[in-house]
């Protein structure tokens, strides 16, 4: 009876040591939240401002753009904010989006899409216009910046440092 008695409690005390840490492991997606800006002029035409314009390269110190950001795993922008991320607010978005939980989704999902080519600087020599321009707000209230412009993503971490990445979206 002593063994069957400790072995439930042994049994009990794993399980209570393990549900808690797998309820951890999974981050919170951050609330997505619309908070738009006004047009600055009457023809809307904000929308065509280069991509990247919110971002600011990693290293202006030595005045070298620097390379790939060094990342020995796929990771997802969750993983590499440096931090929770509590909100996202949308400031702007394109005359392509007619449905505000598209852009939600859109978001959910770059997210949370791992990838490895992430640069320090802007890789990439074609013209691309932001679609998407949001604020990311930490938990800690810190706040970052967001560029979509599909599949050109840049966004600047906790530490304040942008990182520019391409994400292909899985079909």
């Amino acid at each position: 009876m002593f063994r069957t008695l400790h072995s439930f409690l042994a049994l009990l005390t794993l399980s209570a040591l393990v549900s808690p840490t797998h309820a951890q492991e999974k981050p919170q997606d951050p609330k997505i939240v619309f908070d738009l800006e006004k047009p600055a002029s009457p023809d809307n035409s904000h929308h065509l401002e280069p991509f990247g314009k919110t971002c600011t390269p990693l290293d202006i110190k030595s005045g070298e753009h620097g390379d790939k950001v060094p990342w020995e795993k796929p990771s997802s922008m969750l993983e590499l904010a440096g931090a929770p991320i509590d909100v996202i607010k949308i400031r702007r978005y394109g005359p392509g989006w007619k449905n505000p939980d598209d852009i939600r989704n859109l978001i959910t999902k770059l997210l949370r899409i791992h990838t490895t080519e992430f640069f320090s600087y802007e890789p990439w020599a074609e013209m691309v216009f932001a679609d998407i321009i949001a604020t990311i707000q930490y938990s800690d209230r810190t706040e970052g910046t967001l560029e979509i412009s599909s599949p050109h993503v840049c966004f600047s971490d906790h530490s304040r440092h942008a990182l520019w990445l391409r994400i292909f979206q899985p079909k």
